[in-house]
C-alpha cells in the first residue's frame, strides 16, 4: 500500500526549530519498511510494485495428488478442443494450450484419477497422452479431449482441396471398417481420410466382407452387394479394398475374382461416368505368425498372386491402384507386425490406421485426375464428416469443458 507522509515545518525567528508531524496512519506501516523522505518516495513506490510483481511470479503452485492409474491395452486417438496439457500428474506446470497443439493428434495411454484439493479443486479424471510422433507427453483433463471424428480438427493435406465438396464412399472388409481384431473403432482409416482430405466420407465397409461369391458366408458388405445397393451418382469418389477374406476363407479361383472385380468396376462407371475410383490391394497377413505373401491359400493362390490379379484388373480399367509394398513397404513387416496389428495377425491398431490413412490420402491426391482438378478453391474451413453403415463401438468422453483445466 502506498504510504503518504505529510511533512509540516514551522520556522520561527525566535527559536529556529523545525517541527515534524507524522500522519495519523503511521502506526499501520509495515515495521520492516523504512519511512522514505519526500525526495525518494517515487523510486520507492516503483520498487514496491516491482517486488510485488516478483512475489506473484514466484508463487508456488502445490502439486496435485495421483489417486489411481489405469493403462489401456491400445492407445486411442483424440485432439484437444480446449484447455491445457500439463507436464506431470502434479498439474502445476503446463506444456501448452489447445491452441498451441491445434494440429496434433494425442493418443491416450492411461486414464488417471487426480486429487486437486491442494490446488483448491476437486478430484477428476485425466488422460496421460502422447503426441502422434511421440515427441510430447503430458496430462489432459478428459473433457478437453475430443474424438478425431468430432469437432474442428483441421489437418488437411496439401492439395486436399482437389476433393473440396466431393463425397467419398469407401468399400471393403473389416480393415476398411476399422476393426482392430476385438472391436470396430471410430478411428479407422476412412475417418482419418475425412480429416486429411477435408471432405465427407461414407464408410460402407463390413466386417468379413468378400470380393467374390462366398456362398453361405456372404455378407451385406460384399463387393457385388454393395455396388448393387449404392447409387454412385451421389458420389464423386469411391475406393475399393477387398481380397483378404477370399484368400483366407473361400475356394474361388483367381479368374473368378478377377471377373467379379472387373464387372463391378464397369457397373460403377456406367452409373457415374465421372466417378473417380481408387483400388487398394490387400495388406500382408500373418496367419500362425507366418508371412502370407508366398503361402498358398484355400483357393490355390498366394497373397502376392491375388495382388497381381487385382492390380491387373484395376489397370485395365484405368483405376489407380495402391500397392502397399510400393507406397509404404515399412508399414507392415516381419519385424513390426506384432505391434502394427492389434491382434498380431491381420487387423491394424489405431495408430496403424492413422498411418494407413496418411499414405492413402497422399496416394489419392497424387493420382487425382488432372482434368477434374477444380479451378477455384474456397478459403473457408472445410467441413469433414465420416458416416458408417455398420454399428461401431464408440469411446465415451465428456464434451463439457471448463476454464479451470
Amino acid at each position: 500500500m502506498k504510504k503518504h507522509f505529510y511533512i509540516a515545518t514551522a520556522v520561527t525567528a525566535a527559536l529556529g526549530i523545525a517541527m515534524f508531524m507524522a500522519p495519523a496512519n503511521a502506526a499501520s506501516t509495515d515495521p520492516t519498511t523504512t519511512t522514505p523522505t519526500s525526495s525518494s518516495s517515487s523510486s520507492s513506490s516503483t520498487s514496491t510494485k516491482s517486488d510485488a510483481t516478483k512475489d506473484k511470479t514466484k508463487k508456488v503452485i502445490p502439486a496435485a495428488t495421483l489417486v489411481s492409474t489405469e493403462s489401456y491395452d491400445q492407445p486411442l486417438p483424440y485432439h484437444m478442443k480446449s484447455g491445457y496439457i500439463y507436464t506431470t500428474s502434479g498439474l502445476n506446470k503446463t506444456l501448452g494450450s489447445a491452441k498451441d497443439f491445434a494440429k496434433v493428434t494425442w493418443y491416450a495411454y492411461k486414464k488417471v484419477v487426480i486429487d486437486r484439493s491442494a490446488q483448491g479443486k476437486g478430484t477428476s479424471v485425466w488422460y496421460y497422452v502422447k503426441s502422434g510422433n511421440g515427441k510430447q507427453t503430458g496430462y489432459v483433463w478428459h473433457g478437453n479431449l475430443q474424438d478425431i471424428s468430432e469437432g474442428t480438427f483441421d489437418i488437411a493435406m496439401k492439395n486436399s482441396d482437389y476433393f473440396s465438396k466431393d463425397k467419398i464412399i469407401t468399400m471393403g472388409d473389416s480393415i476398411t471398417a476399422g476393426y482392430d481384431g476385438y472391436e470396430t473403432l471410430d478411428s479407422g482409416y476412412p475417418t482419418w481420410l475425412a480429416r486429411y482430405l477435408g471432405t465427407t466420407v461414407d464408410n460402407a465397409a463390413y466386417n468379413g466382407a468378400f470380393l467374390g461369391d462366398a456362398g453361405e458366408m456372404a455378407t451385406p458388405g460384399d463387393l457385388s452387394t454393395t455396388v448393387n445397393d449404392t447409387n454412385f451418382a451421389k458420389y464423386d469418389v469411391a475406393t475399393i479394398a477387398y481380397g483378404t477374406n477370399d484368400y483366407g476363407h473361400t475356394d474361388n479361383t483367381i479368374d473368378q475374382l478377377k471377373s467379379i472385380l472387373d464387372s463391378n468396376i464397369k457397373k460403377m462407371k456406367a452409373e457415374n461416368p465421372k466417378l473417380i475410383i481408387y483400388g487398394f490391394l490387400p495388406i500382408t497377413r500373418y496367419d500362425n505368425n507366418q508371412n502370407s505373401d508366398e503361402v498358398t491359400g484355400q483357393g490355390g493362390y498366394t497373397m502376392n498372386d491375388l495382388r497381381a490379379a487385382e492390380a491387373q484388373v484395376y489397370q485395365d480399367n484405368d483405376v489407380p491402384v495402391l500397392n502397399w509394398n510400393d507406397v509404404d513397404p515399412n508399414l507392415i513387416t516381419d519385424a513390426n507386425h506384432i505391434d502394427r496389428f492389434n491382434d498380431g495377425r491381420l487387423h491394424p491398431a489405431a495408430k496403424t490406421y492413422q498411418l494407413m490413412a496418411r499414405d492413402i490420402a497422399k496416394f489419392m491426391i497424387d493420382n487425382f485426375p488432372q482434368d477434374q482438378i477444380k479451378k477455384t478453391t474456397s478459403s473457408k474451413k472445410k467441413t469433414t464428416k465420416t458416416t458408417n453403415k455398420t454399428t461401431t463401438a464408440k469411446k465415451t468422453t465428456s464434451t463439457k469443458a471448463t476454464s479451470q483445466y
